[in-house]
């Protein structure tokens, strides 16, 4: 139970903030000797789904009101989301296996580690403008979503990267990064969810997935808080554990 709780706590932490879940999980079970079955792991990803529904509800009801009223700029919306969906869906379809056995490799989840830290870290040094999210922006994004499908490489800190290194505005590149991961994120679950096995301990993986909505939405108000002007410290911390793990990996 509790390497349960831990599981989802780091989950919905790692998920959302530019630090890599899948990095962090990685560390997990080859530092720790903690392994995430396959059935918790789809259940706690479900954890986070939802914590990205309730935060961004708001948003996400106005954007449907809006396409179901034909609203144009509501549908361009949709149509950046759509186009900015395409660069992980190839991937996800196409190099799935090879990206699956990068899991096993703790060099190089240190090094990708140290990849998220410094383009993080860029940011940084980026002056903030206040441009909505474009074509050329949606884009960019979608391939940082696409990248971060390798362990060691954060989603929420390449796709805001990428918005923010594209002109984006860090609030709307922000909103638009985690709305961008709904389709991806519940593809993907609905994928592995073919492969999960009969469930008989679910009040345990409940709990799970109970603390990985619970500390996604913490993880979700923190990053807000930070996305204009710390946001690039999360480079550091990216950076101080990828020297680390080249160092101590076992």
């Amino acid at each position: 139970m509790i390497e349960t709780i831990l599981l989802g706590i780091v989950q919905g932490l790692t998920e959302f903030l530019p630090v890599s879940s899948s990095g962090h999980l990685a560390i997990l079970e080859h530092i720790l000797g903690i392994h995430e079955p396959l059935t918790l792991a789809v259940f706690l990803h479900f954890g986070t789904f939802i914590a990205i529904l309730v935060y961004f509800f708001g948003p996400i009801k106005d954007l449907v009101r809006g396409i179901l009223n034909g609203d144009r700029g509501s549908l361009s919306y949709l149509g950046k989301i759509a186009i900015g969906t395409i660069p992980i869906v190839i991937v996800g379809v196409f190099f799935r296996p090879w990206v699956a056995a990068a899991f096993n490799n703790m060099f190089a989840v240190a090094i990708l580690l140290g990849v998220t830290g410094v383009v993080v870290l860029l940011t940084g040094s980026v002056v903030k403008k206040q441009k909505p999210v474009t074509l050329f922006s949606a884009i960019a994004i979608g391939i940082g979503q696409m990248l971060a499908i390798l362990p060691g490489i954060s989603r929420s800190g390449m796709t805001i990267s990428a918005g923010i290194f594209s002109g984006t505005d860090p609030d709307r590149a922000f909103r638009f990064s985690f709305l961008l991961s709904v389709p991806a994120i519940l593809g993907a679950n609905l994928f592995e969810l073919r492969n999960v096995p009969s469930i008989t301990n679910l009040s345990e993986i409940l709990i799970g997935m109970l603390c990985s909505f619970v500390s996604g939405l913490i993880a979700l108000a923190v990053l807000r808080r930070t996305v204009f002007r710390r946001f690039h410290l999360f480079g550091v911390y990216c950076l101080i554990i990828s020297v680390l793990l080249i160092f101590i990996r076992p």
